[in-house]
């Protein structure tokens, strides 16, 4: 394939070990918050929030809430958490909240999850890594979870989507997962 950007695209990888002392740009980010905000929604309603945390004091404790929480969860979910050194927001230095609202119209997941894509597409083509994790929205069941959407401040009756762990691989490129076929994936209809 010739294009560049698609090649990247194809080659791009989830990447669970982010470094937390290598910080994105702040044009980084406001390029990547640019993009988020100007993604298309349903009739142009843009009921999404991004929130975007950074502060590594902050974002350990949320990893630890996350985690606690998930050591309650199902057995994958223990398995998970109980591993050393496991951080549900993947020592991200930049972790970017998507929320939208959800009783609004059921447009609105659809669109978060476009501003999601998005970015990891523009991370993957500014060379930043990405993990979309979904582990944040047990943060925001609890009480002290209100407390965060407000500190965040996500709009009254926005809930969480998901959050998008950005920053720099620390160590080798993950391998290229194990994919289902096209023909499994795909119905063309012509």
């Amino acid at each position: 394939m010739e294009n560049q950007a698609v090649e990247k695209l194809l080659e791009r990888r989830s990447v669970r070990n982010l470094d937390p002392d290598r910080q994105i740009s702040e044009e980084e980010l406001q390029t990547l918050l640019q993009i988020a905000s100007t993604s298309p929604s349903a009739h142009n309603n843009q009921r999404y929030h991004f929130s975007v945390v950074q502060d590594r004091k902050l974002l350990d404790h949320m990893a630890e809430l996350i985690r606690q929480h998930m050591l309650e969860g199902s057995q994958d979910q223990r398995r998970k958490a109980s591993t050393p050194g496991y951080s549900p927001l993947h020592h991200a230095p930049t972790v970017l909240f998507v929320s939208g609202d959800l009783d609004a119209s059921f447009h609105v997941q659809t669109d978060c999850g476009i501003a999601a894509g998005l970015v990891v597409a523009a991370a993957e083509e500014m060379g930043l890594s990405s993990c979309v994790t979904a582990s944040s929205l047990f943060m925001f069941e609890s009480d002290e979870g209100q407390a965060l959407k407000e500190r965040l401040h996500i709009p009254e009756g926005y809930r969480t989507v998901c959050a998008i762990a950005l920053g720099y691989r620390k160590g080798d490129k993950p391998a290229e997962p194990e994919h289902k076929s096209k023909e499994e994936l795909v119905t063309a209809v012509r």
